[in-house]
């Protein structure tokens, strides 16, 4: 089921994609000038999942199925990214070909399924028709990064404020895998405990020491420690007693 009008866009749904970009189209709020991609925003759309019978003329525009979605897409909106999954599609001639970029393509109706995340392919659909980029705040940006990847997408086009914020998420992603690297370093560089008889003596008594609740041993040594201090707190206090250095000064003299 095709959109009732063509200038509307894509689709009515892209109000959903929530932009880090004040200035995204697809957010409401002040119209902007049109971009100069506008002619091939109205021409690529949405259609019905319903509409088994939409067929495309592969020699104008490509049916594509994301995740249960249908979008057509006409091969001038390509043209600008020659090196994008999509563009490379254009140019296969067997089933080998295809294949080789898609999950799945059905003969009959001309589509290509792609078994891949809607909602990334949407904003990159946006992007390929209007000429912006923007992240998905509701994605993680690793998986943005990858679906960018796939599709053939480089970063550079986002728009700055984005890039901004995939930098520093890559930035704290790759400060987290370095702390986790030297962690594992850290616990291989510790001592292994032998297997001798004098070694799991050792490892034993330095968990009796340790961990008070590794068992009866190590119960009763902490029972035995806090009785030494106990011991040796009240000795101190009772040899500044009065009483008992008289008589110690007594004995003494």
């Amino acid at each position: 089921i095709s959109m009732p009008s063509r200038d509307r866009g894509l689709h009515a749904g892209h109000h959903h994609f929530r932009s880090c970009s004040p200035l995204s189209p697809f957010l409401s709020g002040p119209v902007e000038p049109p971009s100069i991609k506008g002619i091939y925003y109205r021409r690529a759309r949405k259609v019905g999942e319903l509409d088994t019978s939409l067929t495309a003329d592969l020699k104008k525009e490509m049916l594509v199925n994301v995740g249960g979605r249908r979008y057509l897409l006409p091969w001038s909106t390509l043209d600008e990214f020659p090196l994008s999954r999509l563009s490379k599609l254009r140019f296969c001639r067997s089933h080998e070909e295809i294949a080789q970029l898609c999950d799945d393509y059905d003969e009959d109706n001309q589509e290509f399924f792609f078994d891949r995340s809607p909602s990334a392919f949407g904003v990159i659909v946006s992007f390929l028709a209007a000429g912006k980029l923007v992240l998905l705040r509701e994605m993680c940006v690793l998986s943005f990064q990858e679906e960018l990847t796939y599709w053939g997408i480089e970063e550079a086009n986002l728009e700055k404020c984005c890039l901004r914020t995939l930098l520093r998420k890559l930035d704290d992603l790759a400060e987290l895998r370095r702390e986790e690297a030297l962690q594992r370093q850290r616990e291989a560089g510790r001592p292994t405990v032998h297997t001798s008889r004098w070694g799991l003596f050792m490892s034993r008594l330095r968990e009796m020491v340790e961990n008070p609740q590794s068992g009866l041993p190590g119960k009763v040594f902490a029972c035995l420690s806090i009785l030494f201090v106990a011991t040796t707190a009240v000795s101190l206090c009772v040899s500044t007693m009065p009483d008992l250095r008289a008589e110690e000064d007594k004995v003494s003299g």
